[in-house]
């Protein structure tokens, strides 16, 4: 564990101890709480930010928002940011789509496709 020291001035220690007293935890405790509920505010901005301008993908920015899956999916449709694909990637994943063996994954009671899907 490490331990971060920080000044405020008089006036904010003295809310804060209030705070801290009404709530029945300790001036620490109070301002860990705080800080960790600022910096999840403050992942999930930068992650949606990112992912918004192309920079990460949708897999990366759903982890470093610290969400779970559901509430990922549910902030994407709310914010309506769509992730952004280079054409240099999409042409890969077009290229390895191509590359896969139709037949062998249908290989079931399907009738076999003969002609590409792409």
């Amino acid at each position: 564990m490490y331990q971060i020291n920080f000044r405020v001035k008089e006036e904010e220690k003295a809310i804060l101890e209030k705070i801290a007293k009404i709530e029945k935890i300790s001036l620490a405790e109070l301002s860990k709480r705080l800080i960790l509920k600022e910096l999840n505010e403050l992942r999930i901005k930068i992650a949606f930010d990112l992912m918004g301008k192309g920079k990460i993908g949708k897999k990366i920015a759903w982890k470093m928002s610290g969400l779970s899956y559901y509430e990922f999916l549910k902030k994407i449709n709310d914010l309506k940011i769509t992730e952004k694909v280079s054409e240099e990637v999409m042409e890969k994943e077009i290229a390895a789509m191509n590359q896969l063996d139709y037949k062998e994954l249908l290989k079931s009671s399907f009738e076999e496709i003969d002609i590409p899907l792409l």
